[in-house]
């Protein structure tokens, strides 16, 4: 999902920074474009080690469902 919106705000920038011709559209550029694909990247950074995380522990919450309790009260 991240990926997506990277690559499409990456363009959008790369799109308005090739008909920038003065330094109104530079400042556009530095002060809301790049900060814009900066906080994108760090979601999607984010999000990716979320993911590995999210895996992580549902392997665990299958190996744990996988035990029997040995008093027998709990098992699946």
């Amino acid at each position: 999902m991240f990926d997506e919106v990277f690559g499409m705000t990456a363009l959008c920038a790369e799109n308005f920074r090739e008909g920038v011709r003065d330094s109104f559209g530079a400042s556009i550029v530095e002060d809301v474009l790049d900060p814009i694909i900066k906080e994108v990247d760090s979601l999607r950074v984010f999000n990716a080690e979320f993911q590995r995380q999210s895996l992580s522990v549902d392997g665990i919450l299958a190996d744990v469902r996988t035990h029997e309790f040995k008093d027998s009260r709990c098992v699946r």
